[in-house]
């Protein structure tokens, strides 16, 4: 090995060269590609090589294949598990359970050998072997990239992109999540891409392409009982009656598994109610840069108004205190507008651009975009439980699941997490709580295949059994419960 250059990269490079052979990872490549970006082919020139770190680390370690359900890596550890010595095979899993993705800054850099790097925010250091950004990355500036880990060092698994000292104050906006901070280890992939690749205005993508990225979003959230084509017609019979809202859209942010996913699905479902205006409606001017700005201030004023109240019992007081936030913001003057309302400002912006209409009709897509902000914590809590029981640490999953299950119970994800709180309570040895959370989950979702099968399993184990399998590890081999 060169100087410099960490032995993590020889089993690194053993995964990544069997992944590339693999037919039913290679299978999913493109699809994964335009899950990650919306617009793949307006990538600018210049930020290909940092994009493609930033979806290969992607692909690789978090996104999970659609036919078995496991990550790339997860699925190269499983193939391999019998075929590799005990050695390497606690290589690679330390590789799939301490990977850090994040921003890191520069404490110091031994040219052409060793870079430490600080995880921003935050205090944990990281001592990492590595040939070639030890002579691009400067003290005190700052790179993106992904860690692993390897005997008493890190290695840089993927460099996304090294940047000056002066970059800071620009780069701490990837940190800036719904009005707060992103805590020690939860930047992912997705933010850092606006760093790169321009935010698509899917308003000027045109109604084919706002018709195929909403039909692609459903299908990857597999919902097969509602349609881009359903939605459509729902969004053209609430024009044709002059209505500001549609049904079936609360019904499509519900279904996403993520509150990003439900933010990019409102941009999309906001784009396809204007691309669908009738006919009268066609030659109105696109919306101006004030509009647009005031517009995106309304959905963080909406939010913070929810966040204030307990709402997660009544969804209809969410929406009624969404759509009084909306109604008295547009009325109240602002300083920042010189003593004008948002209102006087918009209309004056429209009537300068030759924009006759009046009609604000706007107010239901931030009102049902931010009703979810509640239940999107929720379901951070849910996915940072599924890490902690990949890492076997059943007590703080346990802690984490109960709080999100308080946010989630009327949920559509309450089911998954009933099922992680039962893999937990196993896990802990305490099975009656197992059966109880198990039941509960099939009563939220009967069709829960995985929750039905582990109540077969749990139910099937005399009390004395359950706690020799516990004794010996058994169900720390369960694993974060999805549904089928």
């Amino acid at each position: 090995m060169p100087q410099g250059k960490s032995k993590a990269h020889k089993y690194w490079n053993k995964f990544v060269g069997w992944a590339s052979h693999e037919g039913e990872i290679n299978a999913e490549v493109p699809q994964a590609l335009d899950e990650f970006l919306a617009v793949p082919d307006r990538i600018p020139a210049e930020a290909r090589g940092q994009v493609r770190a930033l979806f290969e680390g992607w692909f690789l370690l978090e996104r999970r294949l659609l036919r078995s359900r496991e990550t790339p890596f997860e699925l190269f550890i499983r193939v391999h598990e019998r075929r590799l010595k005990a050695a390497e095979l606690g290589i690679y899993r330390r590789f799939a359970r301490e990977n850090r993705f994040g921003f890191f800054k520069v404490e110091g850099a031994a040219y052409g050998e060793s870079l430490e790097l600080r995880l921003m925010p935050g205090e944990e250091r990281f001592h990492v072997v590595e040939l070639e950004a030890s002579k691009q990355a400067p003290k005190g500036g700052y790179l993106i990239g992904r860690l692993i880990p390897f005997e008493d060092h890190w290695a840089l698994e993927g460099l996304v992109g090294v940047f000056p000292e002066d970059a800071a104050y620009d780069l701490d906006r990837l940190f800036r999540a719904d009005g707060g901070e992103l805590k020690p280890g939860e930047l992912r992939p997705r933010h850092v891409l606006p760093l790169f690749v321009p935010k698509v205005d899917w308003s000027k993508e045109g109604l084919p392409r706002v018709r195929a990225r909403l039909a692609m979003l459903l299908q990857r959230w597999g919902v097969s009982d509602l349609t881009a084509t359903a939605v459509e017609n729902d969004i053209v019979q609430a024009h044709r009656r002059k209505d500001s809202s549609h049904p079936l859209l609360k019904a499509v942010l519900g279904r996403a598994p993520s509150a990003e996913e439900a933010r990019e699905a409102a941009e999309v479902l906001t784009a396809l109610w204007n691309l669908t205006l009738p006919p009268a409606d066609e030659e109105i001017v696109p919306r101006g840069p004030k509009e647009t700005m005031l517009l995106r201030d309304l959905q963080r004023v909406a939010a913070a108004k929810i966040a204030e109240v307990e709402v997660q019992d009544d969804p209809r007081a969410a929406t009624e205190l969404a759509r009084k936030a909306v109604r008295e913001w547009f009325e109240t003057p602002q300083k920042e507008l010189g003593g004008k309302t948002p209102k006087d400002v918009i209309l004056a912006e429209r009537k300068s651009l030759g924009n006759p209409r009046e009609e604000l009709g706007i107010s239901v897509l931030p009102t049902s975009l931010d009703i979810g902000r509640r239940e999107s914590e929720g379901a951070r809590l849910a996915e940072k439980a599924s890490e902690h029981l990949r890492r076997n640490e059943a007590a703080e999953a346990l802690a984490c699941l109960e709080e999100a299950y308080a946010r989630l119970k009327d949920n559509a994800l309450a089911c998954r997490v009933l099922g992680n709180m039962a893999t937990a309570y196993a896990m802990l040895g305490r099975r009656e709580d197992a059966l109880k959370a198990l039941r509960a989950a099939l009563r939220s979702d009967p069709d829960y295949e995985t929750a039905r099968r582990n109540l077969g399993l749990l139910e099937s184990m005399s009390p004395e059994e359950f706690e020799r399998r516990h004794k010996s590890g058994y169900f720390e081999k369960m694993g974060p419960a999805r549904p089928d």
